[in-house]
C-alpha cells in the first residue's frame, strides 16, 4: 500500500469527515494552508483526532490542526501529497481561486465590452453613456454572464436603431429585439434602453409607465399613437372629414385643439400652399397667450418641450406642399437640441434664433437662468451657440411672448395679415418655465 493510500484510509474515517471536508475547502480555494481551524467537534470526532495525531488528550471542541503536524501523522512528506489523499477521498477538486479570477475577467471584459459598443450609438443629443455603463455594471449581471451578454446584445441592437420615425413600440421591439413584447413597461430590455435614452439626452429617467412613454417618444417611439399628441391653434379645416369640421369650428372660435397621432393617421391634414406660413414654439404657454389674445393669425403648433411624433407627422403634413415651417424654442441647451432636431426631422426653418436674437432676448429677460449644461452646435447659426455659451444663461420663450406672437400674427414671413392682442406691457414673464 502506498503512503498516499495509508493516508487516505486513515482519513477515511467517518469521524474524520469534518476535518476532510475544511481541507477539501482550503485546498479548492486555492490556498496552502499553514493550519485547519475546527469548530464545534463532537466527543467522537475529538477522539478520532487525537488518535490520527497520536496525542494523549483530546483537542478542544474548537481546535486548530497545524498542517505539518497532520503530515507527519500521516507519514506524508508534502501538502501536494495531502491534497492527492483528500482528493483521493472526495473526487477532483475545483480550483475556486482560479474560476473567480476567469469571472472577474469575463465581468470587466463584458463591461469593457458594453463601453466600447455605447461610444458607437449616435443617440438624439448625444450625451456621454458613460453613466449609463456604469450604471449597468453597479446592477450587475443578472442570470449569469451570458444570459445578461445577450440581454444587452439585445438591448444595444434597440439602441442602434434610434432615433425611429414614428416606428410603432412593438415593430421596434420585435425587429430588433426578437420579440414584440421585449420593450414592454417593466421588461429588463426596456428598463436598458431607456436609461440610455435617458443619459443621451439629459432626461429623468422614467419613474413610471407614462415617464416611459414620452421618453419613448423623444426618440421617435410611438407606444401608443392615442397618447402621442400635439397642441396647436388655428389649424385650417374644411367639411371633408370630422376633423376637417372640428378644426374650423376651433379655429372660428380661437380654441387651441390637441390632436392625436391616431387623428393624423386617420385623417391627415391636406398640404398648406407653398407661402403659406406656420409657427412653431416650443411651449404650450405661448399657446395659452395666443388664445387669450383671441388669435386669428397662421397656425400655430407647440411642440411641449420635446417634439412627439404627432407633432413631426402634423409639421410634415401641413409642410408638404411648401408652406414654410417656422420654429422657435427656449435659448437654452434643450431648446438649441429641439431646433436643430426638428429642423432636420420636420423640414422646420429656425426663426428668430440666431445669436442677435439671443442677445436682444437677454436684454429684454427680467430673470434669465443660469445654463446647466454646455449649448449644442447651432448649424443654422454658429454665433448663436458660441453666444449662450459666452454669457452662460438662459432665456425661456415667455420672456418675448408677445413681439413672437406680434410678429407671427402680422405673418411678416406669410402672406395675409393676422390679428393677436398682446398683454399689457408691464406684465411679468412667469418665474417657471411652462410645457419643458
Amino acid at each position: 500500500m502506498t503512503v498516499t493510500a495509508r493516508a487516505q484510509e486513515r482519513l477515511g474515517r467517518p469521524e474524520l469527515a469534518g476535518l476532510v471536508d475544511e481541507l477539501e475547502r482550503r485546498f479548492g480555494d486555492g490556498d496552502v494552508p499553514a493550519s485547519i481551524a475546527m469548530r464545534d467537534l463532537p466527543g467522537s470526532a475529538r477522539r478520532a483526532l487525537a488518535d490520527l495525531l497520536g496525542s494523549d488528550r483530546l483537542p478542544r471542541v474548537d481546535a486548530r490542526v497545524r498542517i505539518d503536524r497532520l503530515l507527519d501523522a500521516l507519514a506524508l512528506s508534502s501538502v501536494a501529497e495531502l491534497k492527492d489523499a483528500v482528493e483521493a477521498l472526495r473526487g477532483p477538486m475545483p480550483d475556486r481561486r482560479a474560476q473567480r479570477v476567469a469571472e472577474r475577467s469575463a465581468r470587466e471584459s463584458l463591461w469593457q465590452w458594453l463601453e466600447g459598443e455605447a461610444a458607437l450609438l449616435a443617440l438624439p443629443a448625444g450625451r456621454p453613456l458613460a453613466g449609463w455603463v456604469e450604471r449597468q455594471r453597479l446592477a450587475g449581471a443578472r442570470g449569469g454572464l451570458e444570459v445578461h451578454r445577450r440581454r444587452l446584445q439585445r438591448a444595444l441592437a434597440v439602441l442602434r436603431a434610434l432615433p425611429a420615425d414614428g416606428l410603432p413600440l412593438a415593430a421596434l421591439a420585435a425587429d430588433h429585439a426578437g420579440d414584440p413584447h421585449a420593450l414592454d413597461h417593466g421588461r429588463s430590455v426596456a428598463a436598458i434602453v431607456l436609461d440610455a435614452v435617458a443619459t443621451a439626452t439629459g432626461s429623468a429617467r422614467p419613474a413610471d409607465a407614462e415617464g416611459a412613454r414620452l421618453l419613448w417618444e423623444t426618440v421617435g417611439v410611438v407606444p401608443d399613437p392615442l397618447s402621442s399628441t400635439v397642441l396647436s391653434l388655428g389649424l385650417p379645416g374644411g367639411a371633408a372629414t370630422p376633423l376637417d369640421r372640428w378644426l374650423a369650428a376651433a379655429a372660428g372660435a380661437s380654441e387651441p385643439v390637441v390632436l392625436s397621432l391616431a387623428n393624423l393617421r386617420r385623417w391627415p391634414l391636406p398640404a398648406l400652399p407653398a407661402g403659406a406660413a406656420v409657427f412653431v414654439f416650443e411651449n404650450p404657454s405661448l399657446i395659452a397667450a395666443a388664445t387669450a389674445g383671441g388669435w386669428s393669425g397662421p397656425p400655430l403648433v407647440c411642440s411641449s418641450g420635446r417634439p412627439s411624433v404627432a407633432v413631426v407627422t402634423l409639421l410634415r403634413q401641413l409642410g408638404a406642399g411648401g408652406a414654410s415651417l417656422y420654429q422657435h424654442a427656449d435659448f437654452d441647451p434643450t431648446g438649441l437640441a429641439i431646433t436643430g432636431w426638428l429642423a432636420e426631422r420636420a423640414g422646420t426653418v429656425p426663426w428668430r434664433m440666431t445669436g442677435g436674437d439671443y442677445l436682444g432676448a437677454l436684454a429684454a429677460s427680467v430673470s434669465p437662468a443660469t445654463l446647466s449644461d454646455p449649448p449644442p452646435a447651432t448649424p443654422w447659426d454658429p454665433a448663436l451657440a458660441g453666444a449662450l455659451e459666452h454669457h452662460g444663461v438662459a432665456v425661456f420663450e415667455e420672456a418675448i411672448r408677445h413681439s413672437l406672437l406680434e410678429e407671427a400674427a402680422e405673418s411678416l414671413l406669410g402672406p395675409g395679415p393676422g390679428h393677436y392682442r398682446s398683454e399689457p406691457e408691464h406684465s411679468s414673464p412667469p418665474a417657471a418655465v411652462q410645457g419643458r
